[in-house]
């Protein structure tokens, strides 16, 4: 199968591990991607895939609809000869639909998240959003989301029927992540964005109620955001505060940690996730402790997930971890382990991916 991929995101982008992970995972299946993104020329030759750098202009807001027109311009001289299937950003899916449309090029919808700015931009974002999935309601065209929560959201700001929306869920590699040793003491663990708006804080509340209970315990914090140096000027040796480690250092990291945190609180922009970071968690052979809305929920779960109220996260975490039980703790670390390979591997989100574009034909 020919695939085509237009996609507003970099691959430095964080959250670029998706795009990265199917585009993958399809090339592995026999498929030919071709990439088309803002990336530099060049700057993808570690990838198996062929890439196509589109620059996008630097102004805020006006981003995304000089990208599109780029992208429309490009795939307007490059139409594809042989039969092919075009996977598009909700950023600049709106242009791009008309010419696929004209020339009878099948298509899908990709959205991994609606828009989560808060700024005067996001009325914009919103409205690409939304102009994105309008397209697929009127030609009749399939959109991916990454959870049940994001489909019935996308349903009913949209009205595009849930029969059109396909849920693909964030994966884990779980050749990479794996289990290492695990010593005393307890280590706690987030990494992401040590952004403001990830209830973090209740992290730090939660590791200095466990210390003044006499809990021996360590917390870990990998990543980039706006409180890096609030958390840096801590000052506290059993709290521990990096930039975002490379792949490798991280693996590596994840592998020795007991419990992975997920502090996200029950906002929109976080009830509609699939975190990548969960997963990585479980991969790694950690139990995962969160904030119970649907964005951190799994089905099946078991004594691996741990989700509390967001009124009660802090003290409901404190309570659980100093009554943790070693015996018990290692043996819900090999069974976190054991639904991750089962379930949670890439190879399961691509199959997905590639069934859905195989009857675009």
């Amino acid at each position: 199968m020919n695939i085509i991929w237009f996609s507003g995101r970099k691959m430095a982008d964080l959250c670029s591990t998706t795009q990265k992970s199917l585009g993958s995972g399809l090339v592995e299946r026999g498929h030919n991607l071709i990439f088309v993104n803002p990336d530099l020329p060049g700057s993808h030759t570690n990838y198996p895939w062929t890439h196509y750098s589109i620059t996008a202009s630097q102004i805020p807001g006006l981003k995304s609809i000089t990208l599109a027109r780029k992208m429309n311009k490009w795939l307007c001289a490059n139409l594809p000869k042989d039969k092919t299937v075009v996977i598009l950003d909700w950023r600049i899916a709106k242009q791009l639909t008309m010419t696929l449309q004209k020339h009878n090029i099948p298509w899908i919808l990709m959205d991994r998240s609606p828009p989560a700015d808060s700024n005067i931009l996001a009325k914009l974002q919103w409205l690409y959003w939304k102009n994105a999935w309008k397209s697929v309601k009127t030609y009749q065209k399939t959109g991916c989301v990454v959870s049940q929560a994001h489909r019935e959201f996308v349903s009913r700001y949209t009205g595009v029927s849930q029969s059109s929306t396909i849920s693909i869920p964030a994966g884990v590699n779980t050749n990479q992540f794996q289990t290492g040793i695990k010593s005393s003491p307890i280590k706690l663990c987030y990494h992401g964005k040590l952004d403001s708006n990830r209830g973090l804080m209740k992290l730090i509340s939660i590791h200095s109620k466990l210390i003044d209970n006499g809990v021996d315990v360590k917390l870990y914090l990998h990543g980039n955001g706006d409180l890096v140096t609030k958390l840096a000027n801590l000052k506290n040796d059993k709290i521990h505060v990096t930039e975002t480690l490379d792949s490798d250092n991280l693996v590596q990291c994840l592998s020795g940690y007991d419990v992975g945190l997920l502090p996200m609180p029950d906002k929109r922009v976080w009830r509609l996730a699939s975190p990548l970071k969960r997963g990585e968690y479980l991969a790694s052979g950690m139990i995962v402790l969160g904030i119970n809305h649907t964005g951190h929920r799994m089905d099946n779960s078991e004594n691996w997930l741990h989700l509390f109220d967001e009124n009660k996260f802090v003290q409901s975490s404190v309570d659980f971890i100093r009554n943790l039980d070693l015996e018990q703790l290692r043996q819900s670390q090999t069974n976190a382990r054991n639904f991750a390979e089962a379930n949670l591997d890439w190879s399961n989100s691509v199959a997905i991916l590639e069934d859905i574009l195989s009857k675009q034909y």
